[in-house]
């Protein structure tokens, strides 16, 4: 006679179902033999989280006070990673309470101004200067300009003033100027522009919880307790979390299956950062039916048609100019330094300088390593995997990694776990980036020493270069 199946175990089997997924699922592979968790051991890792957050939120000046805020922050990532393995033996009741947690903290943090990050400020600004010059003005004219193109001088406040590189117009995609600008509207009625604009990105991050928990409750458990969202979405007020709500829909479209959903995620993904462009060949190769929800991706040219050839401006300058947080990329500017014999080189009309040819190679090689990825075909179910890796291996090359990026993989990791261990370093560490602005408001030089960005990277490469070994070829899906 078989044992009685554990109740925890036989409540999760049931929300798989519900929700479509298939008894093969890794989570219940991996409970199927195992009684409910500790007491004990639940309690430590869940005081652990609250203790080491709350810690973190409390540092009145993280740029100045760094190391207790990010031994905070690391403590409540050790915290997040060890629930979030723990999550398929917990009860519902267990979850919930923990999810409660993960929005209280959220409440908690939106309260904080930021500090490690002046992107906000931009975006408040972006959003009012949108409503008086038009939603192209954005593109079209820098910050540091404003002044010269009549911009009220309402609009030219403290916000305004403490712009990042205020000399280059925006870069970001339509998704994420439709929040800055509803966010402008909120002001105009209401005022405290920072204040809604973190409100709205709040949304779209509990938005995000939804769709993973209509995925299964552990992956929307993996998502509400992560320090990296709780801080850079709610207390900094990064943009990103649009992107990685049109990555949740993706894997849950893609996993139930429900390719429509999935090629929707794709596109809001891409609408609210470029970053979602990238994930395009991993949905092609395996799937070209149900397609027509990409037709959104042509608002992706909308700045363009808003303001002319300008609006290439931002996005050249980014992809030219910006270097933060690099691992691979800094091996690959002395092997394109050997190539060019210096620091440039003039091929007839054209120079092409050391950075050039370091960020082409960078590409390469992405492209190189995509293609191994995406060898063959894979079912529909595999596209979120293959997705994350791709989205794994644009970070680990590009030469910018702000911490706030990690954000990108958090879908992925919250769903699967297992498969992406490389991943979830990266989203605990992620803090250790922000060291270039507490050096620099500590010595007034921004500086981003080899051996942090190497703590990132290099175990990183190793977790994943591990997760590679003995890989068989996709299994082919049933007909």
């Amino acid at each position: 006679m078989s044992p009685a199946p554990i109740p925890a175990v036989a409540n999760l089997r049931k929300s798989l179902l519900i929700t479509g997924l298939s008894d093969k699922s890794q989570f219940l592979d991996e409970v199927s033999n195992q009684r409910p968790p500790r007491a004990g051991g639940l309690s430590a890792l869940a005081i652990a989280w609250v203790l080491g957050l709350g810690g973190a939120l409390g540092v009145a000046d993280p740029a100045r006070d760094f190391v207790p805020f990010l031994a905070g922050l690391l403590v409540a990532g050790v915290g997040w990673w060890g629930l979030l393995r723990l999550g398929p033996r917990l009860s519902a009741r267990q979850v919930g309470a923990l999810l409660a947690l993960g929005v209280l903290a959220r409440a908690a943090a939106w309260c904080f101004e930021p500090d490690l990050s002046r992107d906000l400020d931009r975006y408040v600004y972006e959003g009012r200067v949108a409503w008086w010059g038009g939603l192209g003005f954005p593109f079209r004219v820098p910050p540091s300009e404003a002044p010269l193109h009549g911009v009220p001088p309402a609009l030219l406040d403290h916000a305004w003033s403490r712009i990042n590189h205020p000399e280059i117009p925006t870069l970001y995609p339509p998704l994420a100027q439709l929040v800055f600008v509803s966010a402008g509207a909120l002001d105009q009625v209401f005022g405290h522009a920072a204040a809604w604009l973190k409100a709205l990105l709040i949304v779209a991050d509990l938005g995000t919880l939804w769709i993973l928990f209509r995925l299964h409750r552990v992956a929307a458990l993996g998502w509400a307790l992560a320090p990296v969202a709780i801080l850079e979405t709610a207390k900094e007020g990064h943009a990103d979390v649009l992107s990685a709500l049109g990555l949740a829909l993706l894997i849950v479209g893609f996993t139930k299956p429900r390719p429509k959903l999935g090629y929707l995620g794709l596109a809001l993904a891409a609408l609210g950062k470029l970053n979602g462009l990238a994930l395009l060949p991993a949905a092609l190769r395996s799937w070209r039916r149900d397609l027509w929800p990409l037709a959104l991706l042509v608002l992706v040219g909308l700045p363009w048609m808003l303001a002319g050839p300008t609006a290439l401006t931002g996005l050249s300058e980014y992809a030219s100019r910006w270097r933060a947080g690099d691992g691979a990329f800094s091996l690959l500017l002395p092997i394109a330094e050997a190539l060019l014999g210096g620091e440039w080189r003039h091929f007839g009309r054209f120079t092409v300088t050391q950075h050039q040819l370091a960020r082409g190679l960078a590409l390469v090689l992405w492209m190189g390593g995509s293609a191994w990825i995406l060898r063959r075909p894979a079912p529909i179910t595999g596209i979120p995997e293959r997705a994350g890796a791709l989205l794994l291996l644009l970070l680990l090359l590009s030469p910018t990694f702000h911490p706030w990026y990690a954000i990108w993989l958090l879908p992925f990791v919250a769903s699967n776990p297992r498969a992406f261990g490389a991943a979830a370093w990266l989203l605990g560490i992620a803090p250790l980036l922000h060291l270039p602005a507490h050096l620099e408001a500590t010595t007034g030089t921004w500086t981003d020493p080899h051996w942090s960005r190497a703590l990132v990277h290099l175990p990183a490469w190793a977790l994943w270069g591990w997760s590679q070994r003995g890989q068989g070829d996709p299994r082919q899906e049933r007909s």
